[in-house]
């Protein structure tokens, strides 16, 4: 994709960007104990696989954060194998006018922590002064390990254009398929691969959904999405969005793309599947929702933030049922599903401490890495965990594995 790159991301954002949830007060819910916290069963020294000893520096991720781009990444292939990744190349600059040439390194381990494979990657990092994002790794259709590369180039003119592509590996890092094109998401359930074809900010777009080993196009959809849509997601056989209405005037509700703060919203969570069949639950008055995904029964995943009683909550829509309200971080914290089973009996989250501001104490470098079971209100594990460290569920959710302090340290989960 040609152009810009920072007009490449402002354009995402304006149109692809979840509605906000910043700013909000919470109230205190009771918290139930945390379990205690076990060892590792596995731990891998990674100095000794090439990792660079300054990697976990504390700003080894931020100081040049939007200039070079870096990888740091840990992703379950299958419930056996597990790849971690990181450039061996440098995070900054040595000096103003020396370029950094981008080299990745992919290890994939067993649940035991033996070796399994290794590869390195070669990549554009340095943003030629544009602005840069970090380089990506994830969960691909079909066990493969997805490799996001979006990066800078000067053309033949010396002009800057913008690179996006990726790269699909299999367990033992041999190349599945590379496409030079913008991915827009992946879907929660397979994995598969979003692709909008071409480029329009009005009107019908076109997706192409991409799956399996090799990859082929599975799905093919034409969406007008309605005036007032703010967040959207594919599943593997439907789609889901929010779409808002705001109260621009006393008791007169309108659809608008633009995000006009601090007035009234009223917004429903839609559903549509391939073969026609549609359905939408209403949110209550000011409540706004951010979808996470659809699950294989075209049921929808969201976080629901209630104007309520301001506290944020993990649910699940079904056609003419009422919302099922999940277990989920405690009330002054803030998270994402990061990682979850297919059916999402299981999932995790990263969350940050929304009161740390107020202490003053590790707002920089810690978070909480916590993980859930649907049938037990309190979490199945729960840890202090560093701002710059990586962490996943295994797709079964019987294990997960982190990428912390020069290590890979996997985890059993009752």
């Amino acid at each position: 994709m040609n152009g810009s790159y920072k007009m490449l991301c402002v354009a995402i954002v304006a149109l692809f960007v979840a509605w906000p949830l910043v700013g909000c007060k919470r109230t205190q819910a009771k918290e139930e104990p945390a379990p205690k916290e076990a060892p590792p069963d596995v731990r891998v020294n990674l100095s000794a696989h090439g990792l660079p000893k300054d990697f976990f520096r504390a700003d080894a991720d931020t100081k040049c954060a939007g200039q070079i781009i870096g990888y740091r990444f840990v992703v379950w292939l299958s419930d056996e194998d597990v790849a971690v990744g990181f450039n061996t190349s440098p995070n900054c600059r040595r000096k103003p006018d020396e370029k950094v040439d981008g080299l990745a390194r992919i290890l994939v381990f067993d649940v035991l922590g033996a070796l399994k494979a290794s590869r390195d990657l070669t990549y554009l990092a340095d943003g030629n002064g544009e602005i840069v994002a970090d380089g990506e790794g994830k969960a691909g259709p079909g066990g493969t390990l997805l490799f996001r590369i979006e990066s800078v180039n000067l053309d033949a003119e010396g002009k800057h254009e913008s690179k996006s592509g990726l790269v699909l590996l299999d367990a033992n890092l041999k190349d599945v398929a590379r496409l030079d094109r913008f991915l827009e998401q992946t879907t929660f359930v397979n994995h598969a691969l979003v692709f909008q074809e071409g480029y329009t900010l009005s009107g019908p777009r076109t997706y192409s959904i991409v799956d399996g080993v090799p990859p082929h196009e599975m799905d093919r959809w034409q969406q007008d999405w309605p005036v007032g849509t703010m967040d959207r997601k594919f599943g593997d056989h439907g789609l889901a969005y929010m779409l808002c209405q705001q109260e621009l005037r006393p008791n007169q509700y309108s659809s608008s793309n633009v995000i006009y703060s601090g007035v009234k919203r009223r917004c429903t969570v839609n559903a549509a599947s391939k073969d026609g069949v549609t359905w939408n639950a209403s949110l209550n008055d000011g409540d706004t929702a951010a979808i996470v995904g659809l699950l294989a029964d075209g049921s929808v995943v969201g976080k629901l933030n209630a104007k309520v009683n301001e506290a944020e909550r993990l649910v699940i829509w079904r056609k003419d049922q009422p919302a099922e309200t999940l277990p989920w971080i405690p009330a002054h914290y803030e998270g994402s599903i990061e990682s979850a089973t297919a059916d999402m009996s299981r999932y995790a989250t990263f969350a940050t401490d929304i009161r740390c501001e107020e202490r003053g104490t590790h707002c920089d470098t810690d978070g909480h890495w916590m993980a859930f079971d649907r049938r037990s209100r309190a979490p199945i594990a729960s840890r202090v965990f560093p701002n710059n460290g990586r962490a996943a569920l295994s797709p079964d959710g019987m294990h997960y594995a982190s990428f912390e302090s020069g290590e890979l340290r996997i985890y059993s989960i009752p």
